[in-house]
């Protein structure tokens, strides 16, 4: 697909990242302040009226920001599995009413799986790990759902806009969402790529992949910084 998910790019990736130096590539590259253009990019995505799913949620920062620009007319649908980052993102969208929150973790099929809760202070590393039956100290069971099975079932409506924030498990939010990505009325996928934690559940060509799905489905593809990517409905 692009150059960014070339196998010579993956490798010189996995070198930057064992010598540390990946961070600062970036950031030279990009300027400081890199990453702010996919925030810029992902909020101009949103209209009035639109339906947003905020997928990883974390603590509702991204909540609060996409409840704005959709205005009263609109919704957004934030998703997060962590109790203790769940209590905090309830407390910061409680005088929003426009945001639901949505206490699963979203994925490519129905199961109980288990989850890491972050160390740092916003714990927006808490990530998916393992099966319930692979449990170890420290992790705790979350639901996994699909959002096409979402969708089919009624719990949620279809989206126009998705933020997608999972810690390497952004390829099967991907996958669970399949069906839903074939309606024109999907417009724009926001999506950090985590390289190195796909790269560590052995899924090493899962950017690629990410790419494929997405064009197959009707979207042109724009990086705007080494590690996000947006996806944009082709009309």
């Amino acid at each position: 697909m692009s150059w960014r998910t070339s196998r010579t790019v993956l490798l010189m990736r996995n070198l930057g990242r064992a010598l540390g130096v990946n961070r600062l590539v970036a950031s030279c590259l990009g300027g400081e302040r890199y990453e702010d253009r996919f925030q810029v990019a992902m909020l101009g995505a949103i209209r009035p009226g639109d339906l947003v799913w905020d997928v990883g949620a974390n603590v509702g920062l991204y909540s609060r920001k996409f409840s704005e620009k959709a205005g009263p007319s609109g919704q957004v649908v934030a998703f997060e599995p962590s109790p203790d980052n769940l209590l905090r993102l309830q407390e910061a969208v409680a005088s929003l009413g426009n945001v639901t929150v949505m206490p699963v973790a979203l994925g490519d099929r129905e199961a109980v799986v288990q989850f890491e809760q972050g160390l740092d202070s916003l714990g927006a590393t808490s990530r998916i790990v393992a099966r319930a039956d692979g449990a170890s100290v420290g992790q705790i069971a979350v639901q996994l759902s699909s959002g096409d099975h979402l969708v089919s079932s009624g719990r949620v409506a279809r989206p126009n806009v998705i933020k997608i924030d999972t810690e390497g498990f952004e390829l099967d939010v991907l996958r669970g969402l399949q069906f839903t990505l074939r309606h024109a009325s999907v417009r724009t996928l926001c999506i950090e790529i985590h390289f190195s934690l796909l790269k560590e559940r052995g899924l090493p060509h899962a950017p690629s992949d990410i790419e494929q799905l997405l064009v197959s489905s009707g979207f042109s593809l724009l990086w705007p910084d080494a590690s996000h990517l947006i996806a944009s409905r082709i009309t």
